[in-house]
């Protein structure tokens, strides 16, 4: 592996190994906001898993128009990155609702902005030479959205630790998913979900979403918090997008080096420079 990829390799473990939102929000805000992520009152809970389940939906319909999308070339980082921010403005402005009715929105918001996520991480996908148009690469889309949260380490709920532990859980998922959704409208694939005649595909959006409910609940205390109002709403919901995007600039990055050197290799390298990070 040559050094500008080493470096790459370095880079994306301190983007996934590291829980960066959580941090930017805090050091936004000029407090700390993880504590109160335990004290979410059930009645918002609720309203948080009803707006993860949403945007999950949202997130599965998208995912499954992109299958028929004609439009699949590869585009270049740069033009990804020029995306992402476009897409980045467009949820600014639907975080600075959230920010003035203090998060109570986000049951509404949350599937718009997954929209705009979604954008973003199929332009990085494309950056890397995947085609958001195959069925697995689709998936891989949308499990973007259980990555780089490494809070959920231990929690039982599917957070393995390290990036590509979280991967092995969800790789048999998404490939299991893919030959299911190959084919099907969008209707015919959330009909079957909402049946139970999809019961791996379930299991995948059961997974993905018990990761993403954590970061959500981290999104709503920020914007709930005293005198955010609309431009704090904004940012906070601006840096949400940027989150998954640079996830999913590092995620499918890592794949694109696997195609050329092999996964054993990455993987190596990856694991040396977590290792090294943390001084073991």
């Amino acid at each position: 592996m040559n050094d500008e990829d080493r470096k790459f390799v370095e880079a994306a473990v301190m983007a996934l190994e590291n829980p960066g939102f959580l941090m930017k929000a805090s050091a936004y805000l000029g407090r700390p906001i993880s504590a109160l992520t335990k004290r979410i009152p059930d009645k918002m809970q609720a309203v948080i898993q009803k707006g993860v389940d949403k945007a999950l939906a949202t997130g599965l319909r998208i995912a499954i128009a992109s299958l028929k999308d004609t439009d699949t070339k590869t585009v270049s980082t740069l033009e990804a990155k020029n995306r992402k921010w476009g897409h980045t403005a467009a949820a600014m402005g639907l975080g600075a609702v959230s920010g003035v009715t203090g998060g109570w929105a986000l049951a509404l918001e949350l599937p718009l902005t997954t929209t705009l996520m979604m954008r973003s991480i199929a332009s990085m996908a494309q950056a890397s030479g995947f085609d958001p148009s195959d069925p697995q690469t689709a998936l891989e889309i949308l499990t973007v959205f259980a990555y780089g949260n490494p809070s959920l380490k231990g929690d039982g709920a599917g957070g393995d630790g390290t990036f590509y532990m979280q991967r092995a859980a969800l790789d048999v998922l998404v490939r299991d998913g893919a030959k299911f959704i190959a084919g099907k409208s969008a209707v015919q694939v959330l009909a079957a979900v909402e049946s139970g005649a999809a019961p791996r595909l379930i299991e995948l959006l059961a997974k993905i979403g018990a990761r993403m409910n954590v970061l959500v609940g981290e999104k709503f205390i920020a914007q709930s918090m005293p005198l955010v109002g609309a431009a704090g709403g904004a940012a906070i919901n601006g840096m949400f997008n940027d989150y998954y995007s640079n996830i999913a600039y590092y995620a499918f990055g890592l794949k694109r080096l696997e195609k050329q050197y092999g996964q054993a290799v990455v993987r190596e390298a990856y694991d040396a420079a977590s290792r090294r990070q943390i001084g073991t």
